[in-house]
């Protein structure tokens, strides 16, 4: 019971101590933005740089869902991202090389109604039949593969979605079932995709199809442009050329060395059972291409999704109804 109350002046002394140490003038800890689950469509995350030598506003920054800082100071800048599709077995090598020099910019896009599915007749098609094409198992993704790597939309079985032009149940299942599998996958709701079968495999109607029945926001195509401008239409979205086009090093190269009075991007897609071409050869060349775009002092290394974000309130997924 002695100690119920303390004396009078050590709770005088107690109170001056904090006084004391609240006027000290010490700096509060610095806070940071907390992380937050990735939504069906992320808007755009704004942070600002703190400054202790004026007062005035440091430029806006925009965090992309992978982290990516990208300074909102209205000045040109440069963007680089990747496209591999079908989810297969090489896209192990392509990811080794990923790790090599630290770059997440690529989006993996995967059929998770062909789990474990074989197409022995993939190679013969592409002149070497040694060459497989084997999709990953359920069971194998499950084991975090594509951990850390974004992972998107290619349907369900991989069909021409133009036939489905007049089917919402079909669309639904290809495109919709597909997010909903890579959803439970990953943990990330996707909003992008690759088209299957290139474009000739698809409509207009078919993107009207997929824009009113799923969340899919964006979709990439197969036909280069060998330039680096931006998209017209997200639905739409054709890459600058594929990972083993004999022009990728030099339009990479003419990339880092553009002066850039205009966003730009370059943008390189394929699929990774296409490296092992020419005994391998394309793994060297990726790299190659990996490493020079790691390396540029002035190029934004970004996600499909996450330049789809910078740019969402600026190109349309598709064009207005009429």
């Amino acid at each position: 019971m002695k100690h119920r109350f303390l004396p009078a002046l050590a709770l005088f002394l107690c109170s001056l101590m904090l006084m004391t140490a609240c006027d000290s003038g010490s700096a509060p800890a610095e806070t940071t933005a907390p992380e937050t689950d990735a939504p069906t469509e992320q808007s755009t995350q704004a942070t600002t740089e703190a400054t202790t030598e004026t007062p005035t506003e440091a430029p806006t920054e925009i965090a992309t869902e992978e982290e990516t800082i990208v300074p909102n100071d209205g000045k040109p800048k440069k963007f680089f991202t990747l496209s591999f599709d079908d989810g297969i077995t090489q896209d192990l090598r392509v990811i080794e090389i990923l790790k090599k020099y630290d770059v997440k910019c690529i989006s993996f896009n995967i059929n998770t109604g062909l789990y474990g599915a074989n197409w022995d007749w993939v190679g013969p098609a592409i002149g070497d039949p040694s060459i497989p094409h084997q999709r990953f198992t359920k069971e194998e993704l499950e084991t975090g593969i594509y951990d850390g790597y974004e992972v998107l939309v290619h349907t369900m079985s991989h069909p021409s979605l133009k036939n489905y032009d007049k089917s919402a149940n079909r669309i639904k299942k290809e495109v919709g079932k597909d997010a909903d599998n890579i959803e439970e996958l990953t943990g990330v709701r996707p909003v992008g995709m690759a088209w299957p079968g290139g474009d000739t495999e698809y409509t207009d109607k078919t993107i009207e199809m997929v824009l009113e029945h799923t969340d899919i926001r964006f979709a990439r195509g197969t036909t280069s442009t060998y330039n680096y401008e931006l998209p017209e239409y997200f639905m739409k979205w054709m890459p600058t050329c594929s990972a083993i086009d004999p022009q990728c090093l030099t339009l990479a190269q003419n990339f880092i060395d553009a002066e850039c009075t205009e966003d730009m991007l370059f943008y390189v897609w394929g699929h990774a059972y296409e490296l092992d071409l020419n005994g391998g050869k394309g793994y060297e060349t990726f790299e190659q291409l990996v490493k020079m775009m790691s390396e540029a002092e002035d190029v934004y290394l970004v996600t499909n999704t996450e330049f789809y974000n910078i740019y969402k309130d600026q190109i349309p997924s598709w064009k207005e109804a009429e």
